[in-house]
């Protein structure tokens, strides 16, 4: 089988990746059911927090929280554009390997989480105060970067994180 060609990562390409994660306000993850055997996916609500890194806020409710507990190796899929029009395969994606980690639900780096989510989402305040929803650190491992046709840049985890103001 012959292997994927993948280009040598440039600062361009560097740049797209955290790019993503900085505006990112939805993915899908997907985490192992072992029960199951199978893979779950679910659509997320994820933004950066203050060091670059994907942080998702879910329900305990939820059946990938519930398998997070059990697994905390996932992936998370992030597109550039999720509403752009046109050919889809010619959009930018990225996919991460990640490692969840569930943040205390209190002081002042919860407060400024909180406060940051609720500047770039306020309608999440219908739930992100609920006693179920907790933040979740997705830790990246590495990844994959798809650019656009013919663009595909493996990920280290020193590429990803890029803090932001």
């Amino acid at each position: 089988m012959k292997p994927i060609p993948f280009r040598d990562l440039d600062q361009r390409a560097r740049r797209l990746a955290q790019d993503m994660i900085a505006s990112v306000r939805y993915a899908v993850l997907s985490v192992y059911d072992t029960a199951q055997d199978y893979p779950h996916l679910s659509r997320i609500a994820v933004q950066a927090d203050m060091d670059g890194v994907p942080v998702a806020l879910l329900s305990e409710i939820a059946t990938h929280t519930r398998l997070l507990n059990t697994t905390p190796r996932a992936a998370l899929l992030i597109e550039a554009e999720p509403e752009a029009k046109g050919d889809a395969m010619a959009q930018a994606r990225m996919t991460l390997q990640v490692i969840a980690r569930r943040l205390p639900a209190e002081g002042p780096e919860h407060a400024a989480r909180l406060a940051r989510w609720l500047a770039n989402s306020p309608k999440a305040r219908a739930y992100a105060e609920l006693a179920d929803f907790h933040f979740w650190r997705l830790e990246p491992q590495g990844g994959l970067l798809n650019a656009g046709f013919g663009q595909n840049y493996l990920l280290q985890a020193t590429d990803i994180k890029n803090p932001r103001p």
